[in-house]
């Protein structure tokens, strides 16, 4: 692995004389789930008046109409962004169009877990949602901000559903999110514990492939070396990005941000994954 390839950039300003399509991550790059980062928005402006494409790209299990609300209430408007691409809405589509009457069955019983009571990932859905697990024949993992008391009760209580071999979609495959309180556990630790225990778990989101494939089936995107992944996370944001052969930049606020260079090279190694480029923010 040959982290000497890595190029250190100042700004995304690099960025806009070589690709024609950002995708661009928000949480830990754009803002922290309450508040924008200092001049990101003005930075998605610029791009756009580059003349490129700016997607919002992220692992959230709402759905997009939902996060382009928060979006807008965060300072991010019409002006920031072409569109918003979440797991949530990816997931939405696969079960109502695929999944729904053929790996489950039409009007399958949900154990729907989310965060803050969000509906919107079941509203639509063939899905009879149920409040015990006992009756589940599918549990919907969309997001969840736990701490290690609140991740370690969940998984407990999920021991009986491994026993029947429920499976489990994860719609949000990220281990840490943002809270009042900091950072916290999400949904992404639950199922990587769930499936670590020998339970089936469907995931939807970075690093896996459908949410970058969708981009590719519904955007009017030509050549994929003009897109660019921008994101914190080397688990998600870069390692999806280069298993689809795209340019990815490490942004170094968010979940490393308590990092130094020399402390990032073991998750490099971890993931087996290293950023084109590194940006101390976006």
């Amino acid at each position: 692995m040959n982290t000497d390839s890595v190029n250190h950039i100042d700004s995304v300003d690099d960025l806009t004389k070589r690709y024609g399509v950002f995708l661009v991550d928000q949480f830990g790059v754009l803002h922290n789930g309450f508040e924008p980062y200092k001049g990101a928005a003005e930075s998605l402006r610029r791009v756009r008046r580059s003349g490129a494409k700016v997607i919002i790209i992220s692992n959230s299990g709402k759905r997009a109409a939902i996060n382009k609300q928060r979006m807008h209430q965060l300072g991010f408007g019409e002006d920031c962004f072409d569109e918003m691409v979440t797991s949530g809405e990816v997931a939405w589509h696969l079960l109502k169009n695929k999944f729904i009457g053929s790996r489950f069955k039409n009007g399958a019983s949900c154990y729907f877990l989310s965060n803050d009571d969000d509906r919107s990932a079941v509203e639509g859905l063939d899905l009879l949602e149920v409040d015990r697990l006992d009756d589940a024949e599918l549990i919907l993992l969309t997001g969840q901000h736990l701490n290690q008391q609140q991740l370690t009760s969940l998984c407990d209580s999920l021991r009986d559903a491994l026993q029947r071999n429920t499976p489990c979609i994860c719609t949000n495959p990220d281990k840490v999110a943002y809270a009042a309180a900091g950072k916290v556990f999400s949904s992404g630790s639950v199922a990587e514990w769930y499936e670590a225990e020998g339970g089936e778990v469907l995931w939807l989101g970075k690093p896996y492939a459908e949410i970058y494939e969708h981009i590719f089936r519904t955007q009017p995107i030509g050549d994929r070396s003009d897109v660019v992944c921008i994101g914190d996370s080397i688990e998600h944001d870069i390692k999806g990005g280069a298993a689809l052969n795209l340019s990815t930049v490490l942004v170094r606020t968010g979940i490393n941000d308590h990092l130094n260079d020399d402390d990032l090279l073991p998750l490099y190694v971890q993931h087996d994954v290293v950023p084109d480029y590194v940006l101390p923010f976006f």
